[in-house]
């Protein structure tokens, strides 16, 4: 099953732990950690905190500056799926709807 999830990613993954703020409906939940990243989303290990719905619109933001300085964007995203560590959340771009 995991082959054929592999073959239907648009986006490479990059395993890479950074920590982010989660937030829903604008309001800051908790900060998390990524497991992986890619253009597309990213997987978030939670650690005990309850997942956010499937389906729901989510909000994630590095934690600190990006490299140049500036702020981190808080980028609009999808839960796309639950596993017994976190979630999976796919990245949605507000430009191309």
């Amino acid at each position: 099953m995991e082959d054929f999830v592999s073959d239907r990613r648009v986006y490479p993954r990059l395993p890479l732990a950074v920590e982010v703020e989660l937030h829903r409906c604008g309001e800051l939940l908790t900060v998390v950690r990524t497991d992986d990243l890619s253009n597309g989303g990213a997987f978030l290990v939670l650690d005990g905190v309850d997942p956010p719905p499937m389906g729901s619109r989510v909000q994630v933001k590095v934690v600190g500056p990006l490299g140049g300085g500036e702020p981190a964007p808080l980028v609009d995203a999808l839960v796309v799926r639950h596993a017994p560590d976190g979630v999976a959340v796919k990245f949605i771009d507000e430009s191309a709807v």
